[in-house]
C-alpha cells in the first residue's frame, strides 16, 4: 500500500524557510602535484518543492550536497540561507544554524543504536534545549506521522530497514526545518518501502520546505518538482 503523507507533514513555518541559494559555489581538492576540480563554479537558488540531483557515482552530487549543509568549505563562491552567508561562519555557527534550519536524511540512516526510536527523533529537539514534556510529545506526534507510534521503544537494532529511515526523517522533522538534504534515502531500501519514505520527503517538500535529495534512480527522480545535473562536477539545471 502507498502512504500519502502531503496533507499530513506539518507546513514549516515561513521563518524556517530562507531562501538556499549558491553563488559561484566551487570545489577544488588537491591530487597529487595537481588539483581535481569536484564542483565547478556553480549559480543557483534552490525553489521551495524537491529538487532531486542525478549523476553517475563520482561526478561531483555528494560534494554539492556536503557543501549545501557547511560540513565541507567551498574553495571559491559562497553558500547562502536568506541572509545568512553559511560560508563565513565559524565551524560551531554552522553547527547551530544547522540544528535549527536543516534536517538531514542519509542512506544508511545514522541513528544512534543506544537510543530508542524516539529518543532518537527527541535528540535534536534535546540539544535544542527543550523541555522533556514538549520533547516527548513532539516526537511522539512524528512517529505518528510517520506511521511508528507502535515502534517508539524499540532500538534501531530492533526495527527494519525501512523503518528505521521512517525514524530518520521523523528525527529530521523535529524542529520543523526549512530545508531538507538527502542522501540516497531510498538506495537500501525496496520498491515498496522506498515509495512510502519518498512520499514523506514529497510531502515535507509539498509542505513548503526546499528538499533537496541525491539519487541515482530515475523513477525516484521523476518524483521530483526541479532537477539538477551532476557531471565531471559541472551541474546542469534540467528544468
Amino acid at each position: 500500500m502507498t502512504v500519502s503523507v502531503s496533507r499530513q507533514v506539518p507546513a514549516a513555518a515561513t521563518a524556517n524557510t530562507p531562501p538556499l541559494h549558491v553563488e559561484r559555489l566551487s570545489r577544488v581538492y588537491p591530487s597529487g602535484d595537481g588539483q581535481v576540480q569536484a564542483l565547478a563554479p556553480f549559480t543557483h537558488t534552490f525553489p521551495p518543492g524537491m529538487t532531486a540531483v542525478v549523476g553517475p557515482s563520482g561526478s561531483g552530487k555528494s560534494t554539492l550536497l556536503n557543501l549545501l549543509a557547511g560540513f565541507d568549505t567551498p574553495s571559491s563562491g559562497h553558500v547562502s540561507v536568506g541572509d545568512v552567508n553559511l560560508t563565513t561562519l565559524s565551524e560551531s555557527a554552522r553547527a547551530d544554524f544547522r540544528l535549527a534550519h536543516y534536517g538531514f536524511v542519509f542512506q544508511n540512516h545514522n541513528l544512534v543504536s543506544i537510543l530508542s526510536a524516539q529518543e532518537n527523533v527527541e535528540f535534536p529537539l534535546t540539544l535544542a534545549g527543550l523541555p522533556p514534556r514538549e520533547r516527548r510529545e513532539r516526537a511522539r506526534e512524528l512517529l505518528s506521522l510517520v506511521g511508528l507510534s507502535g515502534r517508539a521503544g524499540h532500538l534501531p537494532s530492533q526495527l527494519s530497514g525501512g523503518e528505521a529511515q521512517r525514524v530518520a526523517i521523523a528525527r529530521a522533522l523535529a524542529r520543523d526545518p526549512g530545508i531538507l538534504l538527502a542522501d540516497e534515502p531510498t538506495g537500501n531500501l525496496d520498491t515498496r518501502t522506498g515509495e512510502k519514505v519518498l512520499a514523506l520527503l514529497s510531502g515535507a517538500a509539498g509542505a513548503g520546505r526546499r528538499v533537496v535529495l541525491i539519487t541515482h534512480d530515475r523513477e525516484v527522480a521523476a518524483r521530483a518538482d526541479h532537477h539538477l545535473r551532476v557531471r565531471d562536477g559541472v551541474v546542469t539545471v534540467e528544468d
